[in-house]
């Protein structure tokens, strides 16, 4: 599986990396994903998997998917 993660989330990567390649052997819900990286659910307000945005607690994604998180954004 492909995951970006923009602006700040990538932060939350050891390496401070953007786009990692994550091999999954199966699918698996979005949110035990982020646990396992250690992303707070809060930080995330735009989820696009496959080019399709969601929303939601309950997405599963599979090893062929590409994933793209956003954080809010906010001006001043």
């Amino acid at each position: 599986m492909k995951l970006h993660l923009g602006g700040s989330l990538s932060w939350y990567d050891q390496q401070k990396r953007s786009n990692l390649l994550i091999p999954l052997e199966g699918p698996i819900a979005l949110n035990t994903l982020l646990r396992q990286l250690s992303i707070p659910k809060g930080e995330i307000a735009i989820i696009s998997i496959n080019g399709s945005l969601f929303d939601g607690d309950d997405i599963f994604i599979n090893d062929a998917d590409i994933i793209k998180l956003y954080p809010p954004i906010g001006g001043g």
